[in-house]
């Protein structure tokens, strides 16, 4: 099987990969794959968490893809993000970016007036973080809104983030929230931020809310474990409906006709799209 998925609550790994020269993809060459969840928080720098590749720390341009997925588009060729921009918006693995809030108006937080965080990802992703949000932390069901950071009116902007994840590709912002160093550094492993209030780096909302994006944000799993006997999960990301649908299907592949003949169904059988 030659597809990578990305899944929700995946563990990651595996091998890197590197998209083909024939396969039109516009980052031809690049390594994806192989990331675990364990390295998936960066810090508050943009470009920051990528745990492996010939990384330049002036730039994201020309990096790999280790969870599968491409970083945050910030617009006016911030670190050279302008080559993930929209007008590659239509292959974007997960879809375009967006934005959704996150607010909550449950007794169990003694939130504070402040306290308004948004996320901010490909649309796949981020949906599906809502569905687990609204779950785990008690958090009002919102729909996404497409995220243009050039806007003049754009709700969320570069300095309000106070966590990337995924190698920058998904990101929690906190609307009163001010990184004076966000838009002007040119160090993607720098560490001189605004320092995040101590009601919001101890508020057990935002603690949550952190906790379970580390826990369910969509990752490339590992891709097909070797042997006669193998568990494939086929992540189909849906487009009118803002869900995941996840199909786990157990094959046993005895003889090269049955692996042909598995194969040949599932093609046939399920559309779902391959990453990165």
């Amino acid at each position: 099987f030659d597809a990578r998925i990305v899944q929700a609550w995946s563990r990651g790994g595996g091998d890197i990969w590197t998209i083909g020269n024939d396969s039109n993809h516009p980052f031809t060459g690049r390594e994806f794959g192989a990331a675990n969840r364990s390295t998936l928080k960066g810090t508050q720098t943009f470009g920051s968490g990528y745990p492996y590749g010939n990384v330049d720390s002036t730039k994201i341009a020309g990096r790999p893809f280790p969870y599968g997925l491409w970083p945050l588009y910030w617009g006016n060729n911030i670190t050279g993000s302008d080559e993930y921009g929209p007008t590659l918006d239509g292959v974007r693995p997960g879809g375009q970016l967006v934005t959704i809030p996150l607010k909550t108006e449950d007794a169990t937080y003694n939130i504070t007036g402040g306290e308004l965080y948004h996320i901010i990802g490909d649309r796949d992703s981020a949906t599906f973080m809502m569905i687990s949000l609204v779950t785990s932390c008690h958090v009002s069901p919102a729909w996404p809104i497409k995220f243009d950071p050039t806007a003049s009116n754009s709700t969320v902007k570069m300095e309000n983030v106070i966590q990337y994840y995924r190698a920058s590709s998904f990101a929690l912002a906190l609307l009163g929230y001010n990184n004076s160093f966000a838009r002007w550094s040119t160090n993607t492993e720098s560490t001189e931020n605004t320092p995040i209030p101590d009601t919001i780096r101890y508020s057990e909302f935002h603690k949550c809310l952190d906790d379970v994006i580390v826990d369910a944000l969509a990752i490339m799993n590992g891709g097909p474990v070797p042997g006669g006997t193998m568990a494939i999960v086929l992540g189909v990301l849906g487009g009118l409906i803002p869900v995941f649908h996840v199909a786990v299907i157990a094959v046993t592949l005895s003889t090269i006709r049955q692996r042909k003949a598995t194969l040949a169904i599932r093609t046939e059988a399920l559309n779902y799209e391959r990453f990165p």
